[in-house]
């Protein structure tokens, strides 16, 4: 059965309607059952017929409905609503759940809401825009103080400035994201962190400009890098490895002896050149990196023909995935998962190079495309590690979206590091001896 309403919804006193039975004399439970099989864009109508049992059923489904998080992208009736009605239904939505996503900064029913003098909106812990400018990050501290989570779409006009002083104002701020499409100023300077920071994501010259401030976050535990939107060719081919390298010498500037923190995730989608495999080996088994999940994805690379502007889409040789082996051999004592989906390379040639050569142990945990997550059967990781035990929903998201990117992107530079801080016992310890 399906159940239809229509804007010029009308509720009539009974007796205009001789011995019909009108909607609202029905009782709670079946207005309640009618309202949560309506749409959205019919829920709201009803809103605005000013009846207020039936104003007070369909806030009582949002509330229930919506507790955790409202997704503006998913709801298309509510593009055709007035900048005036937009506002009103932000205003009431913010009140009843925890995270509104996707919403347009540069809307005018947007604008509107956050114009609006009230009482501030404690409520909401997790916002994501998907188009921002600097008037909305002057703005947010004001309206949501105690946001937790931010993700902001491409903007225009964002200065280092602007971010310096939304950090300020946003105390209890532990997840950022800037979202692929941003035109980012240069030179990045002037940027403090917020200390309760734990994961970000950045356009990469953010991340190479401002790595010594971003290690020295106490919480930090994931950083991801992603080509900005106005990137030089310079950057598409060396992007990845240089990301990597301004953050192994902010470590490396910081530490002077013992290493504060390592490197224990690395997730790449990206090319992998000569000087990145050179970074990587170089590293060695030592302080700096101690990875347990490794993970990379290169479908394609692309080769753009100056002289007719053609573009080819072509996988590397495998020569370069077998030059990463003696890196993997190196991480072998802490690594236990790896993730080679979406990956060409990964084939049984090179598989089986993985597991003969010594380059990975027995208990790692081994994805590819012909072993999808979902289906297989993979060896239980246990890790004590105190950090890990710390995990949030939070981090699980960041996680999720960071997959969803790399099906997006395909093969444009992308890095994500998960970081573990150390304590001052396990700076102590000898590499054999570091915590797995």
């Amino acid at each position: 059965m399906r159940l239809r309403s229509s804007r010029t919804l009308e509720v009539q006193p009974r007796g205009l309607r001789g011995d019909c039975t009108t909607l609202t004399e029905l009782n709670d439970d079946c207005l309640l059952l009618i309202c949560e099989r309506l749409s959205m864009g019919d829920q709201w109508s009803l809103l605005q017929l000013q009846d207020e049992r039936l104003a007070a059923l369909v806030l009582r489904i949002w509330r229930r409905k919506y507790a955790q998080h409202f997704d503006w992208a998913q709801e298309q009736q509510l593009r055709h609503l007035s900048a005036k009605e937009q506002c009103q239904l932000l205003q009431l939505l913010s009140a009843r759940t925890r995270a509104l996503l996707n919403l347009n900064g540069s809307s005018d029913g947007c604008r509107q809401w956050l114009k609006r003098k009230r009482k501030c909106t404690e409520r909401l812990q997790r916002l994501s825009f998907v188009e921002s400018g600097a008037w909305l990050l002057h703005r947010l501290p004001a309206v949501c103080p105690n946001l937790v989570q931010l993700q902001l779409g491409g903007g225009e006009g964002v200065t280092p400035e602007d971010l310096h002083l939304l950090f300020g104002q946003l105390p209890h701020l532990r997840v950022f994201e800037l979202q692929p499409g941003w035109s980012c100023p240069r030179p990045w300077t002037g940027i403090k962190y917020g200390e309760a920071l734990e994961s970000l994501k950045l356009p990469a010259c953010l991340v190479r400009a401002t790595a010594m401030e971003i290690f020295r976050l106490p919480r930090l535990r994931r950083l991801a890098g992603f080509l900005c939107h106005k990137h030089t060719d310079d950057d598409k081919a060396n992007a990845a490895s240089a990301t990597i390298s301004s953050c192994l010498k902010a470590l490396q500037d910081m530490s002077g002896g013992p290493a504060a923190c390592q490197i224990v995730g690395l997730h790449l989608q990206c090319q992998l050149d000569a000087s990145l495999l050179r970074l990587l080996a170089e590293s060695g088994p030592g302080d700096t990196f101690r990875l347990r999940r490794f993970a990379w994805h290169s479908q394609l690379t692309v080769h753009y023909d100056v002289a007719d502007g053609s573009i080819k889409w072509l996988p590397q040789q495998p020569r370069v995935a077998h030059a990463l082996l003696p890196f993997l051999a190196n991480q072998a004592q802490s690594l236990r998962e790896l993730d080679f989906t979406r990956n060409v390379h990964a084939t049984p040639t090179f598989l089986s190079l993985l597991r003969e050569g010594g380059s990975v142990c027995r208990e790692v945990s081994i994805w590819h495309d012909a072993c999808p997550r979902m289906t297989a059967t993979r060896t239980p990781h246990t890790d004590t590690d105190t950090d890990t035990d710390r995990d949030t929903r939070a981090d699980e998201d960041a996680d999720a979206d960071a997959d969803a990117d790399g099906e997006q992107t395909n093969d444009l530079a992308f890095v994500a590091l998960e970081v573990q801080h150390l304590s001052n016992e396990q700076r102590k310890r000898t590499p054999d001896g570091c915590h797995r």
